[in-house]
């Protein structure tokens, strides 16, 4: 999830800021707590502003084009997936091979589920994978409705795909019991008397699914919300069109589209396309759900890919939770604001996906193209390391039991990359799931 000014590459040099030394295996607890310890920090500066002004518009385009729900999306769907090839197979951590950082055996961790998209979007190099969820988010019996679903964004690159419109950002909707997907398009709806909607250019690196709700990460200016009981079926032909053409709603190709109801803003927004972390504002890179807390939180990460600087406040980036309404699935409000649960300091950069359950923090790192590490462990004490997948981008707790016994369940992830830096195809995009007792 890499920010959108940057290439969707590490590049060479960025390599080696991030890189270990050469050495020992890396101990799984490490015995210094300088660069291994997570650190609470004060949180207030991240307090967020609702602001729902976008529903009318979103409903008064249900209202035109009429609006659809998961399982009509899902009984629709046009694309499957597949079963993983061998290249695509040997991302999982538990192929970790690198010797310039070597790992002990019981440091690599092993998956127990995957599945790959279809040819497609396996190798497609102007869209990319970056946020997951699914409906063990959504509702705690792990369904919605009757359906098992997983949810994945992906950016669009235009400067890839040689066009002169930027596509914005769109979801695969995946029915894990029949394997069958359909992408749809996230919209803006514009504020204008005739309903119509536009593109959203954003990076969409992180998502989670809370009750009708699906938060998207806006990684300049905070949370986007979209309305999962209002998918639009519109006209997919004409790729290079969206919104109201010709009295025909357009969707770039895509048969639905998904308006935006919500926003929750920071109070700083950081500059289109230039998110720099300080010490008063936010990257919003990865999102999960913690449903260990009470209410349920938030987990709101931020990709940081700079060497940690001389700024305590900073460091390798922040990673900040939002207290859920039980009831509405919205963000729980202090006078008027979304007031962080409580936030921290991580000491490692390039950590696309951060997820928190029962006080501990698990914390996935990438690497270019080369396998990377998880890091796990709770505040003010050393993380452990763990071996990771190559390029994995955001990250979904699908959780054990349901109500008031749930536990530890999986933890899933979505990696990026079908070619390197240099241009040349690797094939390593894949989605798949750890068990979270992996890494205790």
């Amino acid at each position: 999830m890499r920010l959108r000014f940057r290439s969707t590459m590490m590049t060479a040099a960025l390599v080696a800021a991030v890189a270990l030394p050469l050495g020992p295996a890396l101990p799984a607890h490490a015995e210094g707590l300088s660069d291994t310890q997570i650190t609470q920090r004060d949180g207030s500066a991240f307090a967020l502003t609702p602001d729902w002004s976008l529903k009318p518009y979103a409903d008064a385009l249900a209202n035109r084009i009429g609006a659809d729900g998961v399982a009509t999306v899902l009984s629709t769907a046009n694309r499957q997936t597949t079963s993983c090839n061998t290249s695509q197979l040997s991302a999982r951590p538990e192929n970790y091979d690198r010797t310039d950082i070597p790992l002990r055996p019981e440091q690599l961790i092993h998956s127990s589920d995957r599945f790959c998209w279809n040819a497609e979007d396996s190798t497609v190099l102007h869209w990319a994978p970056q946020g997951i969820t699914g409906s063990s988010d959504a509702d705690d019996d792990h369904l919605w409705g009757a359906n098992d679903v997983m949810v994945v964004s992906w950016h669009y690159m235009a400067s890839t795909a040689g066009t002169s419109y930027d596509k914005g950002a769109r979801i695969s909707m995946v029915d894990r019991v029949t394997g069958k997907y359909r992408q749809v398009l996230l919209v803006e709806p514009t504020k204008t008397s005739t309903p119509n909607y536009k593109a959203i250019p954003i990076h969409a690196g992180g998502i989670a699914w809370a009750g009708n709700y699906l938060y998207v990460t806006d990684t300049e200016d905070g949370l986007r919300v979209f309305d999962m009981t209002k998918f639009l079926w519109v006209d997919a032909a004409n790729g290079d069109q969206v919104g109201l053409v010709n009295g025909v709603y357009k969707g770039h190709g895509y048969s639905y589209v998904l308006p935006q109801v919500g926003f929750y803003r920071q109070p700083k927004p950081q500059a289109f396309l230039a998110c720099s972390p300080k010490a008063d504002s936010l990257c919003f890179s990865s999102l999960t759900l913690d449903r260990s807390t009470s209410p349920d939180t938030l987990v709101v990460g931020e990709y940081r890919p700079s060497p940690a600087s001389a700024d305590p406040s900073i460091v390798g980036g922040r990673v900040v939770r939002y207290p859920v309404d039980g009831s509405t699935r919205q963000l729980a409000l202090t006078n008027g604001r979304s007031v962080p649960t409580d936030a921290v300091t991580i000491p490692k950069t390039n950590v696309q996906g951060a997820q928190t359950w029962n006080g501990s923090y698990y914390l996935g790192r990438s690497s270019a193209e080369k396998h990377s590490f998880m890091y796990s462990g709770p505040r003010d004490a050393a993380m452990s390391t763990w071996s990771w997948t190559i390029g994995g981008e955001d990250l979904y707790h699908e959780h054990s039991g349901e109500g008031s016994t749930i536990s530890a369940g999986k933890i899933w992830t979505t990696t990026e990359h079908y070619v390197d830096g240099s241009g040349n195809v690797i094939d390593k995009r894949i989605v798949f799931a750890v068990p979270l007792t992996e890494m205790s």
